[in-house]
């Protein structure tokens, strides 16, 4: 498909090829010369104030040009819930624009204790997007007005997948632990009388026993033909008040790293102050590679913790092809309006990078924890989610922890629950 902007710029042409080749499928040529494009056969499609015989027209509003500095930002309007509208018609490139280059998350200033901005304050949140896969379905919308006029123009429909990650936040749940630590936690058991835990901690400790935690690997396992990729994400630091992972250096640590690696993929889990440069991600991530013996090419900032732009310009994560951080800690939904990985647009140096962001639908943490919900309703609203993305062809990510994985004592019933979603959500 030709395409021809009145005012072509690098934004412009970022939208326009995730829409038109990403998310429909269709091969895209920028032509700048109007005449050149005027006399051209076959697709074509003009974003700008002025309509071209016989070529699909976007109007232009010139938000995408203009980041929105104060105010509330855009509005969602009607029952189709549009943004940006020029004399009654959607400026749809503009709109998922702001969305993809993650303004909101740029200018927004709330932070919750923990320095993250909480959901209640994001856009799509506030005008009622987040439920949907906002940014696939304007896309859908416009590839439908495409085909009809040009059948055939799309070369390929989106393939819906379900993409399985796991945080390792703990690894090991006894092994791995300074004998100090370990020894406070058995005394606090022998306090409230839970004589189990005590003799199980040390039987694992002395090596009789497996670690329970390491069971989540067996539950991905188990499973893992029904789902198109699985990565874990390894926190490599067990030292902090919210970093929590066992010694990496610990043989059955390193197993459980090894073995995950021939399991599915491995990724970096930089620790919490990773954030605030209290840390080295890289470090950390160089670690992690000397484990598995392979490239890291994936991380998620423990506890969804970035700072834009900086942390999506760190060494471990710039050099690496994906960051999976961007989704909601306390609900489910979609946090950018979409559901199909897409490169990050660096705002300030106005350029297209090669990091890849794959934004999650759910995770369990955020429904159990923080949502309250039970495991029926977790069901519920994961498979909701899974059909929702299933319907715009895009890609399905949700979040598991080692610790529900387990299904160890407290967390008995959630592997089940797992088993659930994926069967739902597959293929």
């Amino acid at each position: 498909m030709l395409v021809h902007g009145d005012r072509p710029s690098p934004r412009a042409r970022y939208v326009i090829r995730h829409v038109l080749h990403n998310i429909l499928g269709i091969d895209v040529v920028f032509v700048n010369d109007a005449e050149t494009f005027r006399s051209a056969e076959g697709p074509r499609l003009s974003y700008g104030m002025q309509r071209h015989e016989g070529a699909m027209h976007v109007p232009f509003s010139g938000a995408i040009d203009h980041p929105l500095e104060g105010g509330a930002g855009p509005v969602v309007e009607g029952d189709r819930r549009s943004m940006f509208l020029v004399a009654g018609e959607e400026d749809v490139f503009a709109g998922i624009f702001h969305l993809l280059s993650l303004q909101d998350e740029l200018r927004c200033t709330v932070r919750d204790v923990h320095g993250r901005i909480p959901s209640s304050a994001l856009f799509t949140v506030r005008q009622g997007i987040a439920d949907r896969p906002w940014v696939e379905e304007k896309a859908l919308e416009l590839g439908r007005s495409i085909e009809q006029r040009w059948p055939g123009t799309r070369q390929r429909a989106s393939r819906y997948r379900h993409i399985v990650t796991v945080d390792m936040d703990n690894v090991l749940r006894y092994a791995g632990r300074p004998w100090w630590r370990a020894m406070g936690a058995s005394v606090k058991e022998v306090l409230r009388g839970a004589w189990p835990p005590v003799a199980e901690r040390w039987r694992v400790r002395a090596g009789r026993s497996p670690d329970p935690f390491t069971q989540a690997l067996d539950r991905v396992e188990g499973l893992r033909d029904k789902m198109d990729r699985a990565i874990f994400f390894f926190l490599m630091q067990g030292d902090g008040a919210h970093d929590h992972a066992a010694d990496p250096a610990h043989p059955l640590s390193r197993a459980s790293m090894q073995r995950a690696s021939r399991i599915g993929e491995v990724g970096i889990h930089p620790s919490y102050g990773t954030t605030d440069g209290h840390r080295s991600a890289e470090q950390e991530r160089i670690l992690l590679e000397r484990i598995i013996g392979r490239p890291v090419a994936s991380s998620r900032q423990h506890f969804l913790r970035w700072r834009l732009p900086d942390t999506l310009r760190h060494p471990a994560v710039s050099g690496r092809s994906e960051d999976h951080t961007l989704g909601f800690s306390d609900r489910a939904g979609f946090r950018a309006g979409t559901c199909t990985p897409f490169p990050w647009y660096d705002m300030e140096h106005e350029r297209e990078t090669e990091v890849m962001i794959h934004p999650f639908a759910v995770m369990d943490s955020a429904l159990i924890e923080r949502c309250g919900m039970q495991p029926a309703e977790v069901v519920r609203t994961m498979n909701t989610m899974s059909d929702r993305v299933r319907a715009v062809g895009g890609t399905f990510i949700s979040v598991w922890h080692d610790r529900y994985l387990s299904g160890h004592r407290e967390f008995g019933v959630w592997p089940q629950v797992f088993e659930q979603v994926v069967q739902h959500a597959r293929a």
